[in-house]
């Protein structure tokens, strides 16, 4: 019997720091590192963290084992190999990728590694970070995003999970289940909110136009908090639930809040100092973050085991621990083995297209997907799908990632034919609420097409 096809068509109907090293002293360590070094490894790096926002930053230390396996490759000069998975923070950009720029949290994290324990050739790393992205896509492509077998794998999805905590917790189980067990660390940068000066509201962001001096009006640093005792921070409520997840499963987690905070309120620490925005760091704050980082990584905490000895690497060579139950229930549980397809993989799917076409609207390849401007555009995609038996009969699922936006943006009418069907649905990308620009995901539950008795043809496509 020939393979059936799933025949999805998708039809468009377009509506419209710091202060500086303190205590007198001209030296203090991040990890037993001399700032010095530092400074001339890292560019942006006049302002540096302390012991005390160092200690502070490290919001959880979280299990050490995966770590002590790090830290003895570099004692015995083996090269390491750095995955980042994330957003525009990881990528380099909340608008045009620039993976590669020096200025990032990774890559200076990469200098130091180098300068600290060199290797020939240097360490690795890959940024895999893909701006307005959250956890919701990157569950589905991080092996697309991280090396085959990597050391370390840096998380960083703070300030994108757009309050889909679970999306996170499958995504962060799924990396503890890596066969190789890599180490682990979250990262989570900060959204500094301000206040408006229109109407004394507490917003989640400021712009840059507003008349309001954020470095010097006590306001706006007075409202920079970290919620009162048994409540939560609203506005930063993905940050603190990234936190639980990180103490559910004693992953280790560094924090720009804790760092900062206490600085930003006493005014001895102005955001724009280290910000672009209320989002995304400035090379200070990408300095600040690679500072905790390494910190994490080269000072264990108390009371932990000792690392694997030298010289018996094997030690380290062990299969993942099993994991607690999914802090969200079933909806935390980590999706099963996928398949991912984005950017320049997607025309080899594409069966038909009118209006529709391929193209990174001059962003860059990151950006790249099928766009269309017109009502009744069509994009007709043919999968494969199991042709008989038990797995034909169990429902498969499909991920359709979409830009959703506050502007510019319209409706899409999902269907299927052929070889599979779906219940019809619409998607509707146009959403006024957050005023931002992010990668979302819909999901299609697929089921074999009922065919009459002794049907047997080829699906559509």
């Amino acid at each position: 019997m020939p393979a059936l096809h799933c025949l999805l068509v998708a039809a468009a109907g377009l509506d419209e720091a710091s202060q500086r090293s303190t205590g007198g002293s001209t030296r203090h360590t991040a990890g037993n590192v001399d700032i010095q070094l530092l400074r001339s490894l890292w560019p942006q790096s006049e302002s540096l963290l302390n012991a005390s926002q160092l200690d502070s930053g490290v919001e959880l230390a979280g299990a050490d084992d995966r770590l002590a396996c790090v830290r003895a490759a570099l004692s015995r000069r083996t090269p390491v190999s750095i995955g980042a998975i994330g957003g525009s923070i990881t990528a380099g950009s909340n608008y045009a990728v620039r993976s590669g720029a020096t200025h990032l949290y990774h890559h200076k994290l990469l200098a130091a590694l180098d300068a600290i324990h060199p290797v020939r050739n240097g360490h690795s790393l890959s940024n895999g970070g893909v701006p307005g992205t959250g956890p919701t896509y990157m569950e589905h492509c991080v092996h697309d995003h991280m090396p085959r077998r990597a050391d370390l794998l840096l998380v960083e999805y703070a300030v994108n999970t757009d309050r889909n905590p679970a999306s996170f917790e499958r995504l962060l189980r799924t990396l503890l289940l890596l066969p190789h067990a890599p180490a682990l660390v979250v990262v989570n940068a900060h959204r500094w909110r301000a206040v408006r000066p229109q109407d004394g509201r507490t917003d989640k962001c400021w712009n840059s136009k507003w008349p309001v001096d954020m470095a010097a009006n006590a306001t706006q640093r007075a409202a920079q908090s970290w919620g009162s005792a048994g409540q939560r921070d609203e506005i930063n409520s993905d940050e603190d639930a990234i936190a639980d997840l990180c103490r559910h499963y004693n992953v280790p987690l560094v924090s720009m809040r804790g760092a900062l905070l206490g600085a930003v309120r006493s005014g001895a620490l102005s955001i724009p100092a280290f910000m672009r925005d209320c989002k995304h760091p400035a090379g200070e704050g990408h300095t600040y973050l690679a500072q905790l980082l390494l910190h994490r990584l080269l000072s264990p905490p108390a009371l932990t085991q000792a690392p694997p000895a030298r010289g018996h690497p094997h030690k380290c060579r062990r299969a993942p621990a099993a994991l607690a139950g999914p802090l969200h229930g079933e909806s935390g549980r980590e999706s099963a083995a996928s398949v991912c397809a984005r950017g320049s993989q997607l025309p080899r799917f594409v069966a038909s297209a009118q209006g529709f076409e391929l193209t990174d609207e001059g962003r860059g390849p990151g950006k790249l997907g099928y766009v269309a401007s017109q009502p009744g555009d069509s994009l007709s995609l043919c999968l494969p799908f199991p042709a008989g038996g038990a797995a034909a009969r169990s429902p498969k699922v499909l991920w359709l990632g979409y830009l959703r936006s506050y502007e510019h943006m319209g409706r899409v009418r999902v269907s299927c034919d052929g070889g599979c069907s779906c219940l019809a649905t619409l998607i509707d990308a146009h959403d006024t609420k957050d005023g931002v620009s992010v990668t979302d995901v819909r999901r299609v539950v697929l089921r074999a097409a009922r065919r009459g008795v002794g049907e047997e043809r080829e699906a559509a496509g």
